[in-house]
């Protein structure tokens, strides 16, 4: 089922109207996040997730990137894997050697030539510490993934994580996770709530950095946390004095009731936001012409109400911008973020007018109908939602399965995919011949064709 040009201009008209009561104030925290090969126009097929190669080709990816972030106006660059993949070693200095610290620190510099800000991720009691709690298993008093919380010896292993990331390259924050791989469940521990019990470990960490790496942006991402439960609002406040921003990655506030998540960020002293919408995960070894999911329509929608209800924070993920479609959903979210009552709308016919160079309203208004008419096809199977879309499956070696279409959708859903897929291939096609940017036109065409291949055999 595609967008009938009804349907498609009360959409525009919608979205113009939405945002007409929106105040001109930008975001003040526009993140870009990933692993650091997330935004690699060469897949690395072949290494196992997440990789940590960082060649002269993905050199030139992010001095792109960069180049794009200055004129997107997204300031921040929040990459995990810098030092590590998935463990830090005992000998903390052993993590980087020589010729990668080197890679690195020419990232950072063309990143601060670019006025980019560089963000560590940085794993709080858990993710990263996996062969530090093998040699003092100790640590762990009943999940093997993460320090237990009320271990002074936990504590020291954090301190000089942080120390060692504040101090082996200039970056300029830490965007913080403690709880994407769970929490300690000893006795000690199970007296506080999740949120408690994360709440009182990203403050310590906060309070650290902020006595001895003063003027540096801390931010928490909320991996694994949720932010359903009205109890959680004291701690989520008392967390809010210690930080720049808090992302509720997956937007769990609204879940149960829509209004909790503007009382959130009333009462919260930080910046408050989300992932940015439904988005495409990075798939790290697929050729970048298998599949083709723009979201600017969603993503733009979700921060436009984001930003009324007072939002002004967002960690949108790396996307691919070798694949169109992840390209465009690029282009939009970053133009929202920094402009957001422009409308979703007017942005993405301005981003097609530069990268597609469209100078006719009616090629470009033909051009939007496409990419949104594509974006329908998939997102309307599935339930509007915060979150990312995984291609493939997440921890692998190998080019997998697309699970997008065998896990997320059902037989009947893939073939109706498939179905709205084929006019709307016909579409780009047509268009092909009047679009200055052929060799993307035909990209476009190539990725659609390939997903039908994989709806054929899935």
């Amino acid at each position: 089922m595609t967008l009938n040009r009804r349907q498609f201009a009360a959409g525009a008209l919608a979205s113009a109207a939405s945002v007409s009561a929106a105040p001109a104030e930008p975001f003040k925290y526009r993140g870009y996040l990933g692993w650091i090969t997330d935004l690699a126009t060469l897949p690395d097929t072949n290494a196992a997730w997440p990789s940590m190669k960082l060649d002269d080709p993905l050199l030139r990816d992010y001095k792109n990137t960069f180049r794009l972030m200055r004129e997107w106006k997204l300031q921040d660059l929040c990459i995990w894997g810098l030092y590590v993949s998935r463990s830090w070693p005992t000998d903390l200095p052993s993590a980087v050697p020589a010729d990668r610290g080197r890679a690195v620190q020419k990232l950072i510099d063309d990143a601060h030539q670019h006025g980019v800000r560089v963000i560590s991720g940085l794993g709080v009691y858990s993710w990263g510490f996996d062969q530090i709690l093998k040699a003092h298993p100790h640590l762990s008093k009943g999940n093997a993934n993460a320090m237990c919380g009320s271990e002074d010896a936990s504590w020291e292993w954090m301190r000089k994580v942080i120390d060692y990331v504040f101090t082996r390259f200039p970056i300029d924050g830490v965007s913080m996770q403690s709880a994407d791989q769970g929490r300690c469940p000893c006795d000690r521990c199970k007296r506080f709530t999740d949120t408690e019990y994360h709440v009182r470990l990203n403050i310590r960490c906060a309070e650290y950095i902020h006595s001895k790496y003063p003027g540096k942006l801390v931010a928490v991402s909320g991996w694994g946390m949720r932010f359903a439960d009205p109890a959680s609002l004291p701690h989520l406040t008392a967390l809010g004095k210690h930080i720049d921003y808090l992302i509720d990655v997956r937007d769990s506030s609204r879940q149960q009731d829509p209004t909790l998540r503007k009382r959130i960020i009333s009462a919260l002293p930080c910046a408050f936001g989300t992932l940015g919408g439904p988005q495409v995960e990075p798939p790290q070894h697929w050729p970048r012409d298998r599949w083709f999911l723009p979201t600017p329509r969603y993503a733009g929608e979700h921060l436009e109400t984001l930003h009324a209800e007072g939002g002004r924070a967002c960690e949108w993920f790396y996307h691919i911008l070798a694949n169109p479609g992840c390209e465009l959903s690029t282009w939009v979210v970053a133009k929202v973020l920094a402009d957001p009552a422009t409308g979703w709308r007017k942005h993405l016919n301005a981003s097609l007018e530069q990268i597609y160079k469209t100078t006719k309203p009616s090629l470009r208004d033909a051009l939007a109908e496409a990419f949104l008419n594509a974006e329908h096809a998939y997102v309307r199977h599935i339930p509007t939602f915060c979150g990312t879309i995984s291609m493939e499956p997440l921890v692998s070696s190998s080019p997998g399965p697309p699970v997008y279409l065998t896990k997320r959708l059902t037989p009947a859903q893939r073939q109706a995919y498939g179905a709205d897929l084929k006019p709307v291939r016909a579409q780009f096609e047509k268009l092909t011949a009047d679009v200055p940017e052929k060799n993307r036109m035909r990209m476009i065409v190539r990725c659609i064709d390939n997903v039908l291949k994989d709806i054929a055999t899935a």
